[in-house]
């Protein structure tokens, strides 16, 4: 019913049938008796009806303009429902480049697991013999040229040429060595775990890049009702002060808090039977069960519009539960004019 988000804070008496106040007796034949003290047949209470739990104030925990706000006051809604969003493009661009960043890092981490390929290791292996060659024929060349420069035959410009590129050859043969017996051997396993330390870095920035997408969505914590919308299309949110978007409350299980005056406390109990009326409802009573009872003595916060009605007395809340029919289907009203009635 439309009429079920305003349940919250209703004030409706409550009316503990059975808990009747016999009187006391005295324990000792030989003591003076003394008057029974009466109570009054029937225990009246000022009372307001509440959700099981709190209602709950939700807002987004990233800033961002709203885009969508998918729900209307009095509308029912379902853990994971999809409340409002915010703009997410940068979001989703962030998530795409987090992507991509992991899938490189999968792509190195397998070529460091893997090692180089049979055909990059021969090639190595012929880069070595050619360059074991090429030195070999410039040390030949300087041998050639320190014999004709010792004869006066060629000048020892020519000499110190041929003896540079001998020396530059065979650095060349020494590297391209290397390099073979490197690509030969493997990957190292220092290799592998840099390789792998970077691929946990780059899932952790995609798993942050979801969260951060995940965040431009506002959704119901469990089933409920939407009480308040706060928020409309266009709306910018920050973190700085979080704006609540809606108010949700779970009404499908409602409770009677009533506030029991300090003198009538020694008559209720746990289980106990009782009802609520209300004026709107003429004689209709709504069964209730006590279900808690507080410890701590308070000051009244439901007022009624008895003249009667003491005001500076003490008072015990009492929770009670409804008894009978869904408590979704209950009528009861928001701050409804009540009366006590048993």
């Amino acid at each position: 019913m439309t009429n079920l988000r305003k349940i919250l804070l209703a004030s409706v008496p409550l009316a503990l049938v059975g808990a009747l106040w016999a009187g006391h007796q005295t324990s000792s034949a030989s003591a003076s008796t003394s008057p029974a003290v009466q109570r009054a047949a029937v225990i009246t209470a000022p009372a307001r009806v509440e959700p099981l739990r709190d209602p709950v104030a939700l807002a987004f925990e990233t800033t961002g303009r709203i885009v969508e706000v998918d729900v209307d006051e009095g509308q029912a809604v379902h853990a994971g429902d999809v409340l409002a969003r915010l703009d997410d493009r940068l979001p989703k661009a962030r998530v795409a480049s987090a992507q991509a960043q992991v899938a490189a890092a999968e792509a190195r981490y397998s070529l460091a697991r893997r090692g180089p390929r049979h055909e990059d290791v021969e090639a190595a292996r012929a880069e070595a013999d050619a360059a074991a060659a090429e030195a070999q024929h410039r040390g030949a060349e300087r041998t050639r040229s320190e014999k004709l420069g010792e004869a006066g035959a060629l000048a020892s410009s020519a000499v110190d040429a041929d003896d540079a590129a001998a020396r530059v050859a065979s650095s060349n043969a020494t590297a391209a060595t290397a390099r073979y017996q490197s690509l030969a051997k493997g990957t190292r396993t220092e290799q592998i775990a840099e390789a792998s330390a970077a691929l946990d870095a780059a899932r952790a920035e995609l798993d942050a890049a979801k969260i951060a997408l995940d965040q431009t969505v506002l959704r119901s914590p469990h089933d409920g009702v939407v009480l308040r919308r706060l928020a409309e299309v266009g709306t910018l949110v920050t973190t700085m002060a979080p704006a609540p978007v809606v108010t949700v409350a779970d009404l499908s299980k409602l409770e009677v808090r009533a506030e029991i005056d300090e003198a009538d406390v020694a008559a209720i109990a746990v289980g106990k039977s009782a009802y609520a009326t209300a004026d709107a409802f003429g004689d209709r009573h709504f069964p209730v069960r006590i279900s808690r009872i507080t410890h701590e003595l308070g000051r009244k916060t439901v007022r009624d519009d008895d003249p009667r009605a003491r005001v500076d007395t003490r008072v015990l809340e009492v929770i009670a539960q409804f008894d009978g029919a869904p408590t979704t289907d209950l009528p009861l009203g928001l701050r409804m004019y009540v009366h006590v009635d048993r």
